[in-house]
């Protein structure tokens, strides 16, 4: 083991050791490893460092490591991942504030190569040089598909020692979106979904970062809600929510909890919306501030949710007065093989909150927004930020070893309270105030991402993966498992996960570009999906709703099989347009029509008062079977709107359902349509819903 004092030195001789390693052990070459820069690490959250090494005689590399840490080789860990890299995984805890240096060694079994890696620790706590989010505020937003296209989230970010800080999204990345800087310590994340990813998912975790290059990376996680409006004909019921605002008067924070019920059970957390101004009765919930809810009791089926709401006169005088107005939102997921689902909101709600005065009750690791909330503020205790994402928590005070419960210790320094206030505080060993540490993550790991998960060899087929799902290390959401697919021919495939009831697993299928081919979403964590796929790169991902360690089993079997040929459009294209749509005489009636990539037209001249009638029949097995029905007048304005984007607007009468066949029936005007003038022309329009493929039979007459 190499001793610190003599660190710097040994590190610039590297190169005369290795060689000297060489000249005294057998022939070949040593094992050629990267270089790993010097680290900035923190208290509770892990530290992760690949190591990336190869050999020009081909011989096998071991890995090993050896460290100043302390106990270093029972707390930390090397294992290999599935495309050869060693990965070592080490949680700092309080008491390993300080520097410290690391031996990472690569052997062939003839020759070692070492490569040496400073460790700075800091502490999770206090955080006053750190950088601190103050936009975005909660924990996400909406995006209301009816209303825009796009969303722009400000960020905003203050720094007590830096001018400019770099601010960046962390995996796993959302595809397409981007940070636009608008200063040194502000910037604007900027998205436009696509198709393909409104119709994949309507929940989507931002991983915001700002790096001050002096301390460790603060980052926030953001969930991003796509709120599509509701499909007409959806399968069982919506969700209902019962709830009674009652005034408050109190200095803590604000708990609220509501009843929500399904028939079939929701499928994630309902979402709960604030604001001190008032929204109106048609809030835009984009301007409110998002937070999730939890179960404190019952079942996703009939449950009591709750939050807790930043008290808006926390540290205002006594008898100071605020108006909280806020609106829940539940959804269900009826239809697990597509989009069909429900979403109840609630009305909007307000509350009274009055600051009666006094001491505040909030225990130590319980979130606060001012020092007066704590529970022994009197006596020195803190409402200070703990952890990577500068959360704000009480802790007690303290003036040395001995005055902190077991699990805490009294810092060295003092510590700065959020609101001003400093001395030193009792903090927690793991430097975390979130509940649920200890995870260990499979050997895949890291493949949050399709590009993480295309550094890894692909699944080898007919084989079982034993997995773990674990937690985010802010404790607020599980990471996603994805794992690469090579088909070499056609073949079945069947992908199934068999997890715990911790978490709910879902499965999903992508193409190698991102695009959602098939998915499972039951309610349990229980998922198959069979598909024959073509020759080519596929992606399977495994994700979770709610937060904890759910280890699973994936299988994945593949077996010869000729897959159907592709669709193939019918006799009748192009008819993709007005200008190229079907002119034929009435009554309309073709039963070998199909839908593949582009919509289906048809010419259809009104006179007036004339009664139009459509029938659409198709068999839909699956959502990607769904048809619908549009008219188009003369001027090209749809008369029937119904849009993956704005579903809310699609409607039965219109032959825009969810099921199989579709029916529409449309009154010509009285007058302004009559036969000298020619009529006036209309247009049929059969969509496929999401990119669905179909044949159909059409049938268009006019009475």
């Amino acid at each position: 083991m190499i001793s610190p004092t003599t660190r710097a030195s040994i590190r610039i001789a590297m190169p005369l050791l290795v060689a000297t390693l060489v000249a005294c052990k057998g022939g070949g070459e040593a094992p050629q490893l990267d270089a790993i820069d010097d680290q900035i690490a923190q208290v509770g959250t892990e530290l992760t460092l690949v190591l990336n090494a190869s050999d020009a005689d081909g011989d096998p590399i071991e890995f090993s490591f050896d460290s100043t840490i302390p106990d270093v080789q029972t707390r930390a860990s090397l294992t290999r991942s599935p495309n050869g890299a060693g990965i070592w995984r080490w949680t700092p805890l309080a008491q390993d504030v300080g520097v410290w240096y690391v031996d990472f060694v690569a052997s062939d079994g003839d020759h070692d190569t070492t490569v040496t890696v400073q460790v700075d620790v800091r502490s999770a706590v206090g955080g006053n040089s750190a950088p601190v989010f103050r936009q975005p505020l909660g924990t996400g937003t909406t995006l209301d598909l009816e209303a825009a296209q796009c969303l722009d989230v400000p960020i905003l970010i203050e720094d007590q020692d830096s001018t400019s800080v770099v601010i960046a999204q962390e995996e796993p990345l959302i595809e397409g979106a981007t940070i636009q800087a608008s200063g040194g310590l502000a910037g604007t994340w900027h998205w436009c979904p696509t198709a393909d990813q409104i119709s994949a998912d309507d929940r989507y975790t931002l991983t915001l970062s700002a790096d001050d290059l002096s301390n460790p990376k603060v980052t926030k996680n953001y969930l991003v809600v796509l709120r599509r409006g509701n499909r007409p004909d959806c399968p069982g019921e919506p969700p209902v929510i019962t709830h009674t605002a009652q005034d408050a008067s109190t200095i803590n924070n604000l708990t609220i909890d509501a009843s929500v019920s399904d028939d079939q059970g929701l499928k994630r957390p309902p979402l709960f919306y604030y604001a001190l101004t008032n929204p109106g009765a048609t809030p835009n919930l984009s301007s409110m501030t998002q937070l999730s809810m939890l179960l404190i009791d019952g079942s996703m089926v009939d449950g009591v949710w709750a939050t807790d709401v930043p008290n808006p006169v926390a540290g205002m005088p006594q008898g100071s007065q605020a108006t909280l107005y806020y609106v829940i939102v539940a959804d269900d997921d009826d239809d697990d093989m597509g989009d069909c689902d429900h979403v109840t909101q609630s009305p909007v709600y307000a509350m009274t909150v009055t600051n009666p005065g006094g001491g505040g009750t909030t225990a130590a690791c319980d979130a606060c927004s001012s020092s007066a909330q704590c529970a022994g503020s009197a006596s020195g205790a803190h409402c200070d930020r703990v952890g990577q994402q500068n959360e704000s928590y009480c802790l007690a005070g303290c003036t040395g070893p001995g005055d902190c419960a077991a699990g805490y210790t009294c810092s060295a320094t003092a510590i700065t309270a959020v609101d001003g206030g400093s001395g030193k505080q009792c903090i927690p060993d793991s430097g975390s105030c979130v509940a649920g540490g200890g995870c260990v993550d499979d050997a895949w790991e890291d493949n949050d991402t399709r590009a993480q998960a295309a550094a890894n060899p692909a699944l080898g087929a007919n084989d079982i993966y034993d997995l773990t799902s674990c937690p985010m290390a802010s404790g607020t959401d599980d990471d996603e498992d994805w794992f690469e697919l090579d088909v070499p021919a056609d073949r079945s495939v069947t992908l199934e996960i068999s997890g715990g009831a911790a978490t709910d697993l879902d499965l999903a299928l992508y193409t190698a570009t991102g695009t959602l081919i098939q998915s499972s979403t039951s309610l349990t964590s229980d998922e198959s999906i069979t598909r024959c796929l073509a020759q080519g790169l596929y992606y399977v991902r495994v994700y979770a709703w709610g937060t904890g360690q759910n280890d699973y089993l994936l299988s994945y079997d593949a077996t010869a099989q000729s897959c159907a040929a592709a669709c193939v459009d019918d006799a009748f294209e192009d008819d993709d347009s007005a200008i190229q749509a079907r002119d034929t005489a009435y009554p309309v009636h073709t039963s070998d029509s199909t839908i593949c990539t582009d919509d289906d037209w048809y010419y259809v001249p009104l006179y007036n008062a004339e009664h139009l009638i459509v029938d659409l029949t198709f068999t839909q097995a699956t959502s990607q079977q769904d048809l619908d029905l549009h008219l188009i007048d003369g001027a090209g304005t749809d008369l029937t709107p119904c849009t993956e984007a704005n579903p809310s607007t699609c409607t039965t009468a219109h032959g825009q359902s969810a099921t199989s066949d579709e029916h529409y029936e449309f009154d010509a005007p009285a007058t302004g349509c009559d036969v000298n003038s020619g009529g006036c022309d209309y247009y049929v329009k059969v969509h496929g819903w999401a990119g669905s493929t179909n044949t159909y039979a059409i049938r268009i007459e006019v009475q």
